[in-house]
């Protein structure tokens, strides 16, 4: 997998830095200041120096990269994908909704619309770590809004669906500065380090809905075929965090 690092100090007109090759799941790499596309796995996306990652108008980074996901599975003829860069992504969100499990949304994220200011950091998005102190245990739960693929699909919709997803990690040290006490003479800055997932840890789940949330399948697999067995145009996923430490979402995809 590779990925497209960006200039966050730049928003909302984001320069592109460079294209690498994601690490190793669980490698480190420091973050500050930065921001990430993931490149889908086995993708091919071409960056140059016109490409861009914003406005999101069919031209850009994260069109292509949906777009090379969607040619790597011809059995497929849309897709419908969210790269949470922006307020519009946070919109595309439901954070009153509960899910297949009957609990209401726990995730943070930026603002998608008022009242008060609004905005997003991209890659930002989380799924708050389970609550075990709950009865019965709360996990961390995000909900898509309503995707109505009817006018993509001729109002036929789908029964047969492809999900892809990418997570990771933050973790923050300290800021210190001091001249008394054990930290005496220390002057570090805060490092905001990105740490590599497995796409499926234990405890991480997602399920689908073709049918606005009434009924749900899951969970389902990364990148595996899902049977719906009924056409139905409402389309929405829902990410689980049943672990203790928050787990990042940069982006997810359906194909149908």
């Amino acid at each position: 997998m590779s990925r497209i690092v960006a200039d966050l100090g730049t928003m909302p007109a984001p320069k592109v830095l460079q294209i690498e090759k994601t690490p190793d799941v669980g490698d480190t790499t420091v973050f500050n200041g930065r921001f990430f596309l993931p490149i889908p796995d086995g993708s091919a996306v071409d960056v140059d120096i016109n490409s861009y990652i914003l406005p999101q108008d069919g031209g850009d980074l994260a069109s292509d990269c949906a777009a090379a996901l969607l040619a790597r599975f011809p059995m497929y003829s849309h897709i419908t994908y969210n790269f949470l860069l922006e307020a519009a992504d946070v919109a595309d969100l439901d954070l009153t909704a509960t899910g297949p499990l009957g609990v209401i949304t726990r995730a943070q994220t930026g603002r998608g619309v008022g009242p008060g200011a609004f905005g997003q950091a991209p890659c930002t998005t989380a799924l708050l770590p389970s609550n075990p102190l709950a009865v019965p245990p709360r996990p961390g739960i995000l909900v898509t809004d309503k995707i109505d693929i009817g006018p993509m699909t001729g109002g036929a919709g789908a029964d047969e669906f492809l999900v892809w997803w990418h997570i990771h990690k933050f973790t923050t040290s300290d800021d210190v500065m001091s001249d008394f006490g054990g930290t005496a003479g220390q002057n570090d800055p805060a490092m905001k380090d990105l740490e590599e997932l497995d796409q499926e840890p234990v405890g991480f789940q997602v399920y689908i809905s073709n049918d606005d949330g009434a009924t749900w399948v899951g969970p389902i697999g990364r990148i595996e075929p899902i049977d719906m067995t009924v056409f139905n145009t409402d389309l929405r996923l829902c990410f689980v965090n049943l672990g203790l430490t928050r787990i990042y979402i940069a982006a997810y995809a359906a194909m149908f």
